[in-house]
């Protein structure tokens, strides 16, 4: 289900715009905003897909609206399509393609080529985000082998604790399997999350910089089991990924939802995919 937000300084102009979607694309769910203020704050609440902007308007114009959109890493990857009665010149589409539009339509609206714009910009929109998920599954199966090293790496720990028991005679021995223990820890803590990192910055680059700033007070920690949350991954393979006993992970889980300010039926998934 697309969702298309209509921006205009006129009722009727969006009323008309709304009516032709609403025959072309019968399953979009459309928003409306008097104006360009009014459309960022809507632009801030929902996942849009498209904005139809009227370019014309007082207070914030379409132009402006496309440029604060663009400077926000959440809103940045939302096509826009500008509609215009005045702004007609080559010059005017140039300035509106270069502000970041997508595309440009003149007013009176032709049903036939909005509905042909506006195809091609859920397309593009469609591509986008199927971009992501692919990212998003490849940085899964690579992430679901760090899991299993980091398992094999876990059971050899035990075995050195098993070890370790048995040696209480001999305190050379049992110094050198607590160095050898530690060194495995260390190794399950940092060495298979490093690179896992590097690779999720390269797909969501803005993750932890909005996400610390909605919510400074997040410990490193959190962070960490943020980005594995936003990936949907389950609660098994986060343990073994930040070596977590399952009883810790949930006392950490509630301890972030308590941060972020989720109620007990929120999604962490839908949550953490907002920023």
């Amino acid at each position: 289900m697309h969702k298309i937000l209509i921006v205009d300084d006129r009722p009727e102009n969006i009323q008309l715009i709304a009516r032709i979607l609403e025959s072309s694309f019968p399953s979009a769910r459309l928003y409306q905003a008097i104006g360009g203020d009014s459309a960022l704050k809507v632009i801030g609440q929902i996942s849009l897909d498209l904005v139809v902007s009227d370019w014309d308007m007082p207070g914030m114009n379409g132009i402006d609206l496309i440029r604060s959109m663009k400077e926000d890493p959440k809103t940045a990857h939302i096509p826009v399509v500008i509609v215009t009665a005045i702004m007609l010149t080559a010059k005017d589409l140039e300035m509106a393609l270069l502000a970041g539009a997508h595309d440009y339509l003149r007013k009176p609206v032709d049903p036939q080529e909005l509905t042909a714009r506006v195809t091609a910009a859920l397309t593009l929109s469609g591509c986008h985000l199927n971009e992501i998920r692919e990212k998003d599954l490849q940085l899964m199966e690579k992430t679901l082998i760090h899991v299993k090293n980091n398992e094999f790496d876990i059971n050899m720990t035990r075995d050195l604790e098993k070890l370790l028991e048995q040696c209480s005679s001999i305190p050379e021995v049992q110094a050198a399997i607590r160095t050898l223990i530690g060194k495995m820890e260390q190794k399950i803590r940092e060495d298979s999350w490093q690179g896992f990192e590097v690779a999720f910055q390269n797909i969501h680059s803005d993750f932890i910089k909005n996400l610390l700033q909605s919510h400074p007070g997040l410990t490193k920690s959190e962070l960490k089991l943020c980005i594995l949350l936003k990936l949907g991954m389950n609660t098994k393979d986060i343990a073994s990924m930040l070596y977590l006993s399952p009883e810790s992970l949930k006392v950490s889980r509630s301890r972030l939802r308590t941060k972020l300010g989720m109620q007990e039926c929120d999604s962490f998934h839908t949550c953490l995919s907002s920023f």
